[in-house]
């Protein structure tokens, strides 16, 4: 497929959009944050309050939820869309970030390389496919199984970024030897260390003084949820046998963008800032704000027609769908298609 193939342009899209919808307001942004902190507070409030462990685990969930949400909220800075000032946005980026052990600087990297690269064949940031025969034992485990919704985000953060390398050293999150470091942001990447190192104080502290079981109840559980989340929405939003793969020759960046899928996540949907369901406006779109996205959305879908691709199926059954269709990827007519080893009969390439 080559450029002419879509019978728009990513010009014709912006043109179609409000203006409003790219205009960042801080006090919103602040609104949405102070008002998942609300939650959060409320849910460990009522989590002190019961002792059996089939009311423990739904609190837990909604808490490790409020944090996906929390971590929205930082994604927002990170693109510049939580307030019009590069200040504001950093100082806000590096604070939620921190409170849940992301290291902002080199995950604002990391996520700008995705959104560069989404949908390309060798140069995906996240869920990088392989061909047949390519697809290691590695990789077969942790997709198939899937065991990467668990370990997934920690496994990206301290440098298996593509299940295809693993560089501890250039690939961490962590470290300024890392491919995500540039000087341009030596302060703040050091300041976003910091925030995130005196958190993990916090809370190791807290184990310490409360005991491990206080620990692990009331932050490691809902930090792998938290994960979870972000893991299982990631592959959503981007790993289906719908969803084309690029190759050098014919991918662009707006093909890549939309290479994304909208899903439902019923009550989710507003409670995590619509980041699984508005997401193919965010890839053609990235600096609209989270609260803008619906309309934008709106605006694009009779421009986009087919090419816009959305399901309302329930998720966890898109998500088997997923797991037993797409295994590595094949040549097609301009792109790479999923396919599934359970039942492709083609020649390894």
């Amino acid at each position: 497929m080559s450029t002419q193939d879509l019978p728009f342009t990513q010009q014709d899209l912006r043109a179609a959009i409000p203006d409003r919808c790219f205009q960042a307001n801080a006090w919103r942004s602040t609104a949405y944050l102070v008002f998942d902190l609300l939650i959060i507070a409320a849910l460990y409030a009522a989590l002190t309050q019961v002792s059996v462990w089939y009311l423990e685990w739904p609190i837990l969930f909604l808490i490790g939820t409020m944090l996906w949400s929390l971590f929205v909220i930082g994604h927002d800075a990170g693109h510049g869309s939580f307030a019009k000032s590069r200040l504001v946005n950093t100082i806000f980026g590096i604070l939620v970030h921190g409170a849940i052990l992301v290291p902002y600087r080199g995950w604002q990297r990391s996520h700008a390389v995705h959104h560069m690269k989404t949908g390309h064949f060798k140069q995906e940031e996240v869920f990088r496919p392989a061909r047949q025969g390519e697809d290691t034992l590695f990789r077969k485990i942790i997709f198939r199984s899937g065991i990467f919704v668990i370990i997934g985000w920690p496994m990206y953060k301290i440098g298996i970024r593509n299940l295809t390398t693993y560089k501890p050293i250039t690939g961490s999150h962590y470290l300024p030897q890392s491919d995500l470091y540039t000087t341009s942001v030596r302060v703040s990447w050091y300041l976003g260390l910091a925030a995130l190192l005196g958190f993990l104080s916090l809370y190791v502290s807290l184990g310490v003084i409360f005991g491990w079981g206080f620990f692990a109840k009331y932050i490691l559980a809902p930090y792998l949820i938290y994960g979870a989340w972000l893991t299982f929405v990631t592959y959503m939003q981007h790993v289906s046998p719908e969803v084309p793969v690029y190759d050098e020759k014919d991918w662009t960046r707006l093909k890549g963008a939309l290479a994304s899928v909208d899903r439902d996540y019923g009550p989710f949907n507003w409670l995590t800032h619509n980041i699984g369901n508005l997401h193919v406006i965010h890839h053609i779109f990235p600096t609209i704000p989270h609260y803008r996205l619906q309309e934008a959305t709106d605006a694009v879908k009779p421009i986009l027609g087919e090419h816009y691709l959305t399901s309302k199926n329930f998720v966890l059954a898109d998500f088997v769908r997923s797991q037993i269709k797409c295994h590595f990827v094949v040549p097609d007519d301009g792109f790479e298609r999923y396919e599934s080893a359970y039942t492709y009969r083609g020649s390894s390439g």
